[in-house]
């Protein structure tokens, strides 16, 4: 069942939409979706759960421009896929800025959509095997893909999530992020630091490098974290 959300301030595109929506599930067996209708960027972006799979944003947007509303998406979210919706190519292209999938040209043909939601599914057919983490700050709730964070550190009594574009504060413990991530393949090396082995790039002595971090390795957790490092370089992942 996706979660899709059309963002259009024009009742007969959105309608549109909505159409073919539904005469693509009608001819693609086991296709199911919930659909919610936007009119307005900000009640969207006010309102958003970080639970959508799917959105079509209309580029043009009175209240606020489609570029600005993925921009601010994607601070919150950056795992929904965004399809914008334009009458002029030269904004579409604009959206991979933002990581936009992809964009469809109005007026909206079926053939084309049909096209876009072939490439959208198998897109998350092949996702649907990666996990995603709900991380709750002091100001939103964001949802992130655990395979984007290098490393988390508890630090006071705060846990800092150290993505590849950002760290993000959050309040916590490691304890609970260490049994939520082991099934992809985070370890401690020490009592303060929870790594991603996937960007593990060396190990000299008692430190580990990190992207770009060196991060210690306390000999409490070293034989454990080795072993661990290596059964996931030798391909058991």
């Amino acid at each position: 069942m996706l979660n899709i959300i059309i963002l259009e301030d024009q009742a007969e595109q959105a309608d549109r939409l909505s159409h073919m929506l539904k005469k693509y599930a009608e001819s693609h067996e086991g296709f199911a979706y919930n659909l919610k209708l936007y009119d307005r960027s900000i009640p969207f972006l006010t309102e958003y759960k970080c639970d959508a799979d799917l959105l079509f944003l209309d580029i043009q947007i009175p209240d606020m421009l489609g570029m600005e509303a993925a921009k601010r998406i994607r601070q919150m979210d950056n795992r929904v896929m965004i399809i914008f919706v334009t009458m002029l190519t030269q904004y579409a292209i604009e959206g991979y800025s933002v990581g936009a999938f992809d964009y469809v040209l109005k007026p909206v043909r079926y053939e084309e959509f049909s096209s876009k939601m072939d490439r959208v599914c198998r897109m998350l057919a092949h996702q649907s095997t990666s996990m995603t983490l709900e991380v709750r700050t002091k100001e939103e709730i964001r949802r992130i893909n655990v395979d984007d964070i290098t490393f988390i550190e508890v630090s006071n009594h705060d846990v800092l999530i150290h993505t590849d574009s950002e760290i993000i504060r959050q309040w916590g413990n490691l304890k609970t992020y260490e049994e939520k991530l082991a099934p992809a393949h985070f370890v401690r090396c020490n009592v303060s630091f929870l790594v991603n082995l996937k960007y593990v790039r060396a190990v000299n002595g008692n430190t580990v490098m990190v992207h770009g971090h060196n991060l210690p390795i306390s000999s409490s957790k070293r034989k454990e974290f080795l072993m661990a490092l290596a059964q996931y370089k030798g391909g058991s992942r």
